[in-house]
Formats: C-alpha cells, sequence, structure tokens
C-alpha cells in the first residue's frame, strides 16, 4: 500500500492514501463511538459468538491479499494479469460511497449500534432511512470499500478473493445477527426481513 509504482501515477497514489484515510478516520470514529456507548450500556446481552473477530480478519485478509497480487513475490511466480485502467477509479469511488454508507447506517442506529452482536436494554429495530432497504448497510458499506481497494490494485485476482472472504465471514455474522434479532423482536423483525434486502438489493 505504501508502494507508488503499483499506481499508475504519482497523483493516483496520494488519491489512493487520501481515500484510504478516509476510510481509516471514519472507523476510527466508529470504534470511539462505540466504546463511549459500551460504557453507558453494559447491560445489553452479548450474543456475539466471536463473529466480530472473524469480520476482523476477514478486513485484515481484503487488505493483505490486494496488495500481495501486486507484490514481486507473486509475480515472478504467477505473472501478473490488470484489470483495465478505468477499476482504479471504480475502486476510488467504491473506496467513498462504501465509507460513506457505513458512517450514515452506524449514524441511524445511533444507541443501537455495537460492534459486537448485542440485544437488550430499550433497544429499538430501526427500519427507516437506509434501512428501510437493506438490514445491513453497514456491512454493505465495509464491502464495497474493501473491494474498492481491491480494485485499485487492479489484479485480476484480489476482488474475486476480497468478495469471497468477506461474503464468507459476513455470512456468518449476519446469520448470527439475525438470529439473535428474531430473538429480541419476533415477528416484527420477521416481517422486517420480508421486505428488506440483506445487503445489496436485488443480489443478496
Amino acid at each position: 500500500m505504501d508502494d507508488p509504482s503499483r499506481f499508475t501515477s504519482i497523483n493516483e497514489y496520494y488519491t489512493f492514501i487520501y481515500a484510504i484515510s478516509y476510510m481509516m478516520l471514519v472507523e476510527l470514529g466508529i470504534w470511539i463511538y462505540n466504546f463511549k456507548g459500551w460504557l453507558k450500556r453494559p447491560d445489553k446481552k452479548n450474543n456475539d459468538y466471536g463473529t466480530i473477530l472473524i469480520v476482523m480478519l476477514g478486513c485484515w485478509g481484503s487488505f493483505y491479499f490486494s496488495t500481495y497480487f501486486r507484490s514481486q513475490q507473486f509475480i515472478q511466480i504467477a505473472g501478473e494479469i490488470l484489470l483495465p485502467h478505468i477499476f482504479y477509479y471504480v475502486g476510488i469511488a467504491f473506496i467513498l460511497v462504501g465509507t460513506t454508507l457505513r458512517a450514515v447506517a452506524v449514524w441511524s442506529l445511533r444507541q443501537s449500534f455495537t460492534l459486537s452482536v448485542k440485544t437488550g436494554g430499550n433497544q429499538q429495530l430501526v427500519t427507516t432511512g437506509v434501512y428501510r432497504y437493506i438490514r445491513n448497510p453497514a456491512y454493505a458499506g465495509t464491502m464495497l470499500s474493501m473491494l474498492g481497494n481491491a480494485f485499485c490494485f487492479r489484479s485480476v485476482f484480489s476482488p474475486l478473493l476480497v468478495l469471497l472472504i468477506l461474503a464468507i465471514c459476513y455470512g456468518i455474522r449476519i446469520k448470527v445477527e439475525e438470529k439473535a434479532l428474531y430473538e429480541r423482536f419476533g415477528e416484527e423483525f420477521k416481517n422486517y426481513c420480508f421486505r428488506s434486502w440483506r445487503l445489496f438489493p436485488l443480489i443478496w
């Protein structure tokens, strides 16, 4: 990620760094917000079963493989097959849109937001705003950002592997989370599932 030679110009490299910095700053803000919320609401039931660790490892793996497939070590073994240059710009757009979507999703939940799967207290089921259409917009935002990161490096292998890794990790997370939400909200959550998409409208 710190090698400008993987990009066609120094301007593209710095644009990528700015986009990633935006993503990191937003994520840092989300973690700080979550920690402050945890101090105020320590009584929530934890239903996470380690899925936060699975997601963190998935995101780390996505970053790693996005750069690995452009490394000299991999190129010497398998050669280098690049996506068209337009995918760099698609990647930047995905990072910015995905990060913004995640921030909006967290802000919409406010006190109901937690990084780990937790239920209880006076938690309400949020079904307005972006949640009217997507049940997990924060996860969709992260997946877009990670896929955007892979597109920026333009290896044909990176987006496929990143998509597979995140689909598995978030698939596990969503299964655990939906079970916890159904136990908490019952038919209200079941009806919400019928009229919304998990991650991406018309896809999943």
